[in-house]
């Protein structure tokens, strides 16, 4: 594109004052009705979330640019509009949190990824025979208890209601976080309602009758293949990515392979009708497993001593280390930090962040108003109790 050398830059600056101006007036204008919009869903408890309208709103204003090479650009600063709106609708609806003495799970769907056997499934059952209001025995024929193939459509699961608990891994002490489910609490209207810490034990198994020898197949998670990578090294064996360890137990257990195994837990040995080829194969012994408890209800716990929060900082020297030097001027632990990439932002990004506290301490409510000042983006996540429960291997 050719450039006038007519052009004045004070005289472009001055045409461009006078558009913010008119912004300025027409997104007032804009929050005003915004506040309206808060006042009804108050009444009416509707979520402040909704992502079918978000995406109405945004496509139905991107037909409207006539330039093509803007339209990406333009979008970014609708999603940044609607995230101001739901920021301001928070403000004005106040606080929804319910305040419990401990999850109650009676009466409760309860989903999970995979298929009965998987790590997130011995979870819950363990929440659910550590819990002292459920008191039902028989798990396998309970119709509240739902499994899902993927992180994603659990997820999206509780943020429909369809159920009312979720059980989604997090971290793993040897690898590290599950990255596709920090990226979507950040998205959905999920509230982070416990925390259980899950001993991890691998083993290969493989049908009944095969050998070690005969393996030339292995399924599982990828993060199992990563967690066993000193025994998996050994062997010339290939590797093929299943969206579960439990799912990959009962997919040789169809096949009747002789030539396929698995990595997975020793209760898919029964369940699946397996032989367990070696035991304890992960690199570390020591191998646990963070998963989150989900609501789509913000439900706190009295006992409650961790939080979670989404934040974001302008990109500029210092911003960072600024918001941190909140946590240490408030006496707050800060246990967990992690950097997850901006979407349509390229080499933004937004952090990940666990601390100790309970949010009706004074100093945790001054901190989390003081990162709200400075940040440019804040959402709670969740203040939520840690459950260290007796294993059910």
């Amino acid at each position: 594109m050719k450039i006038s050398k007519k052009l004045n830059l004070g005289e472009i600056r001055d045409r461009i004052d006078e558009i913010d101006n008119k912004l300025v007036v027409l997104l007032e204008e804009r929050l005003n009705i915004v506040r309206e919009v808060a006042q009804y869903k108050k009444q009416t408890g509707k979520k402040i979330f909704d992502e079918t309208r978000e995406k109405e709103v945004v496509e139905k204003n991107l037909k409207k640019v006539k330039n093509m090479e803007l339209s990406h650009y333009i979008e970014i600063i609708l999603k940044d509009i609607m995230n101001s709106s739901k920021e301001y609708q928070k403000f004005k609806i106040g606080s929804n949190t319910k305040y419990v003495n401990d999850l109650d799970f009676f009466n409760k769907k309860i989903g999970y990824t995979g298929v009965p056997g998987s790590y997130a499934y011995e979870v819950l059952i363990n929440l659910l025979k550590n819990n002292k209001k459920f008191n039902d025995k028989d798990f396998e024929s309970n119709k509240n208890i739902f499994n899902f193939k993927c992180h994603k459509d659990l997820v999206e699961a509780v943020n429909n209601g369809k159920v009312d608990i979720g059980i989604l891994p997090i971290e793993n002490s040897i690898v590290g976080e599950v990255r596709d489910s920090i990226d979507l609490i950040n998205k959905k209207s999920i509230h982070i309602i416990g925390e259980v810490q899950h001993k991890i034990s691998h083993n290969l198994l493989g049908i009944k009758g095969s050998k070690i020898e005969d393996i030339k197949n292995i399924y599982s998670h990828e993060q199992a293949f990563m967690q066993c990578s000193e025994f998996l090294e050994k062997h010339d064996w290939k590797l093929n990515k299943m969206s579960n360890t439990a799912i990959s137990a009962k997919f040789i257990s169809d096949c009747k392979n002789i030539e396929n195994a698995c990595i997975a837990n020793k209760k898919t040995k029964e369940m699946y009708d397996l032989e367990i080829l070696c035991e304890n194969i992960n690199n570390e012994k020591e191998n646990y497993t963070r998963f989150f408890v989900i609501s789509n209800e913000d439900i706190v716990i009295d006992k409650s001593n961790k939080i979670s929060i989404v934040t974001s900082v302008n990109d500029e020297a210092g911003a960072l280390v600024e918001l941190l030097q909140i946590f240490y001027e408030y006496r707050l632990n800060m246990v967990n930090l992690k950097s997850r990439p901006r979407e349509s932002k390229p080499w933004e990004y937004y952090f990940y962040i666990d601390f100790e506290g309970n949010m009706k301490n004074e100093n945790v409510k001054m901190a989390l108003e003081r990162i709200r000042k400075k940040s440019n983006y804040l959402q709670v996540l969740g203040n939520y109790k840690v459950y260290n429960l007796q294993l059910n291997h």
